[in-house]
């Protein structure tokens, strides 16, 4: 490994090295950084028995600042390549952000994986593991759960008493109606929609739930709603795969 180390400090490679960054405009290809913004290093892309570092082909070797260079040898998380598998709603903050140097309380859980480097439960302020398509999906999903928070803070809920005697809480929603009945972890609710135009509600089934507290049963409540409202099929679908993990 030493001798190894030794055959970077030599003039031949400093000088193969400096005529790949020239052809690569002095930026790193990954990140796009310049030589006055960081340090620039030259990274074979893989190496070949027999060949001293600058014997290679040039185009076996590419321009990569310091902090990428490390990812490509998995000395540091790398930024890209994660494949986001859930987000996990702790319930509150019970989790820790596995990120090196990281380590911060969580709720929400992002449940990552990287061919080299595994899973990894991160935190929203660590999303930049993902890949950008799941970076999409991330913010999409938390501005959701954003939204179901804020109703849970926000809505005014008022007792009242169905046609059957039977008791319930009930709150409006975007002109909507949402009514929880029972109590002691053995809940149930049901969606009204307003008929656009009319003055009446179509009543939807009840909807049987089991050890959910009232809170919990709100949140239920609310993305069931939200998922027949919304015309967004995008919207749709992670708002089914969300009620899918907290049923």
């Amino acid at each position: 490994m030493k001798q190894k180390r030794r055959s970077y400090y030599n003039a031949k490679w400093f000088a193969f090295s400096d005529a790949i960054q020239a052809r690569d405009n002095h930026a790193c290809l990954k990140c796009g950084r310049t030589s006055e913004e960081t340090i620039l290093q030259t990274h074979h892309k893989a190496y070949k028995k027999g060949l001293e570092p600058w014997e290679y082909p040039m185009s076996d070797c590419i321009t990569l600042c310091k902090g990428c260079h490390a990812r490509e040898h998995n000395l540091i998380e790398p930024n890209t390549g994660w494949t986001l598998i859930s987000i996990d709603d702790l319930g509150g903050l019970y989790g820790v952000c596995e990120r090196k140097g990281c380590g911060a309380e969580l709720r929400y859980a992002h449940v990552t994986y990287h061919p080299q480097w595994g899973y990894k439960s991160v935190g929203s302020s660590c999303v930049e593991h993902l890949t950008q398509e799941d970076q999409y999906i991330s913010q999409e999903v938390l501005k959701i759960l954003k939204r179901i928070s804020e109703f849970i803070d926000t809505s005014n809920w008022e007792s009242r008493v169905s046609k059957n005697s039977k008791e319930y809480i009930s709150t409006t929603h975007a002109h909507h109606q949402i009514r929880i009945y029972g109590n002691n972890n053995y809940y149930s609710f049901q969606i009204a929609l307003k008929i656009k135009g009319e003055k009446w509600f179509d009543f939807g089934d009840f909807i049987q739930t089991r050890n959910k507290n009232l809170d919990q049963v709100k949140e239920m409540a609310y993305i069931v709603l939200k998922g027949l409202i919304t015309e967004n099929e995008s919207e749709k679908e992670l708002l089914r795969n969300i009620y899918k993990k907290i049923r």
